[in-house]
């Protein structure tokens, strides 16, 4: 979804922001282990992540950035089974800490790289739609508002916890109120992932926390 939202800029953000794309395709948090899903077809392992986070570290170094807003939501909805084959059950203190300490891994890159902000961005209420250009199908775990409200509550611990450099960044409501906005297409061309219309919305909503940071 970082991808996504960093490649379909709206127009008016240029004399605001310098925005660069950092995002690792497929990867989230993690570089190991795999998302179980209860989609019959659906099969992914992160091997190929491995190293996310010194990416993260060099996309700031390179560009000079000095507020990384961290985009993760899409793969971390699931229960895991890690690299030893143990499952983690999300909701349970083992996935907190399981998910925690690699994003924490994550924050600490970013601000050994020069980061001086961290915005953890809210995840969306997802809405997957069978769209034959996705690649994958629509999970079902990514539909369950549940899931994700979960997720978002281990994010504002991480980031009021560390309050001099990361902050929870509040993203728009209407992915989770408004079945019309949500379910629509041309916001989010595959319910998940937002085209032009669903990141201007997003950066309408955050631009002013992004700015204050």
């Amino acid at each position: 979804m970082g991808d996504a939202l960093a490649s379909n800029l709206p127009e008016g953000l240029d004399g605001a922001f310098d925005i660069t794309n950092g995002a690792i395709l497929g990867c989230s948090v993690y570089d190991s282990g795999s998302p179980l899903s209860a989609h019959p077809t659906f099969a992914l392992a992160f091997d190929f992540c491995e190293g996310w986070q010194d990416e993260w570290a060099r996309s700031v170094r390179e560009s000079g950035d000095y507020l990384a807003l961290v985009v993760v939501g899409g793969w971390d909805v699931f229960d895991h089974r890690t690299a030893d084959g143990t499952v983690v059950i999300i909701a349970s203190p083992e996935w907190e800490a399981y998910f925690t300490t690699r994003l924490q891994e994550g924050i600490d890159a970013l601000k050994g790289a020069g980061a001086t902000k961290v915005g953890l961005l809210e995840v969306a209420c997802m809405r997957p739609q069978d769209v034959p250009q996705a690649g994958i199908p629509p999970l079902p775990e990514r539909a369950d508002d549940a899931r994700v409200a979960h997720v978002n509550g281990v994010l504002q611990p991480v980031a009021a916890s560390d309050p001099g450099w990361v902050s929870f960044v509040e993203g728009p409501q209407e992915w989770c109120t408004d079945a019309t906005i949500a379910n629509d297409l041309a916001m989010r061309w595959d319910g998940v992932h937002p085209h032009r219309p669903g990141a201007k919305l997003i950066y309408e909503t955050i631009a002013p926390e992004l700015l204050s940071l």
